[in-house]
């Protein structure tokens, strides 16, 4: 469905108009060979991190332990409440913690950026606890925290009880909030750069002044090895079994994969994400030339039009809840020149801003001798209306 909110005269005017689209994809992982992917997890999501589609789930729903990719959250709570450049006193206690190790020292001071980077590329659990006693004072008023931004993207079946992933009561989350999670990250730049980072090198200064380094190794197998991949987060203990968070992006589509407790997590990801990109299908949120808007005075008459395409990834065979947003000024007044920018076209899907293209003018257009109006297209919505029915 495509929504067109164009403010003529101080009136918001919305006008839906239905993109129907059909692609393989969706049909494969909705038939019987859907039990194909990701068969060895005990639940699995695969959405599309433009537009928020589900392409594939099992047992999407179903709340599950998720071992170290709980440091998704953890770091994005980390990048919203700090900065970087903020000067963290490692304490014993964050030294002692157990479990896969940022080989941070007691009394060490470091950045809080070098402590993302090592709790990321490391799964530090004793950078985890660092970071959130340096935020909250203590790890459990900082997972407190990490549940609230939880609830607050949406992944209403998530709880953390810890910022590292290590096995505690009631630490749990499902695949598809997993999923929304990490869509929510990646728009953060400093999360996207360092979950991509294959190695990194990070000092701490100790109580007597001396400067240590340690080179963090990123442990996500499928950076470098599949084509497009950002990140995002590996994960492991006995009881949540092997848990995996994948991004991938090629030619403005991305996708992210989730599996938890799976065997095969490496080959069950790269199946997913192809499974995504397989069945994308480039469509066009707005058309260059598409009229928005007629100014008309007298006898003469000029088109607003889209200065530009602006095309989004597909795969839901229902179409893109897709919102065009006019923000052009209610002062605008001939005369106006050919390719004139007077204004912007905002593209949303669902409450997602995805970008925009400039609104210009279709065509010369001279002084106004008489009052002049404006109006919707309504010719261009027709057409739209038509193509939507008949293809």
């Amino acid at each position: 469905m495509k929504v067109f909110d164009y403010i003529i005269d101080g009136v918001a005017v919305k006008m839906k108009i239905a993109v129907p689209l059909i692609t393989a994809a969706i049909i494969a992982a909705t038939g019987p060979a859907a039990a194909a992917y990701a068969d060895t997890s005990a639940g699995a999501c695969l959405i599309n991190a433009v537009t928020g589609e589900t392409v594939f789930e099992k047992n999407s729903g179903a709340k599950l332990p998720m071992a170290s990719t709980t440091k998704i959250m953890t770091l994005l709570t980390a990048l919203e409440n700090s900065d970087p450049n903020e000067q963290v006193t490692i304490s014993q206690n964050a030294a002692a913690t157990e479990g896969s190790s940022a080989y941070i020292e007691p009394g060490a001071v470091m950045s809080m950026r070098d402590l993302e980077y090592g709790l990321m590329l490391n799964s530090g659990n004793d950078a985890a606890v660092a970071i959130a006693e340096h935020i909250s004072g203590n790890a459990d008023d900082f997972a407190a925290e990490m549940s609230k931004l939880a609830h607050k993207i949406g992944a209403y079946d998530t709880e953390f009880k810890n910022p590292n992933g290590l096995d505690a009561d009631g630490h749990c989350t499902t695949a598809r909030d997993l999923a929304l999670i990490t869509r929510y990250a990646m728009k953060n730049e400093q999360f996207k750069e360092i979950v991509s980072t294959r190695t990194y090198t990070a000092s701490q200064t100790r109580a007597n002044g001396e400067v240590i380094q340690t080179e963090y190794i990123n442990h996500n197998k499928l950076l470098g090895n599949y084509e497009g991949c950002e990140g995002v987060k590996t994960g492991y203990t006995d009881s949540a079994g092997r848990c995996l968070v994948s991004a991938a992006e090629r030619d403005g589509a991305e996708y992210i994969a989730v599996t938890l407790n799976s065997k095969n997590d490496w080959a069950e990801h790269a199946e997913l994400l192809d499974l995504g990109f397989s069945g994308v299908r480039m469509v066009n949120a707005i058309d260059k030339g598409e009229c928005v808007r007629h100014i008309v005075s007298g006898g003469e008459s000029c088109e607003i039009v889209a200065g530009d395409d602006f095309e989004i990834p597909v795969n839901n065979d229902g179409g893109a809840n897709v919102t065009v947003v006019a923000e052009i000024s209610d002062q605008l007044a001939p005369p106006l020149n050919k390719g004139e920018k007077v204004g912007v076209l905002k593209i949303y899907c669902g409450d997602d801003f995805l970008g925009y293209v400039d609104a210009v003018a279709g065509s010369d257009m001279n002084a106004a001798d008489t009052e002049y109006k404006t109006k919707p297209c309504f010719t261009s919505v027709i057409k739209r209306m038509l193509k939507s029915i008949f293809g």
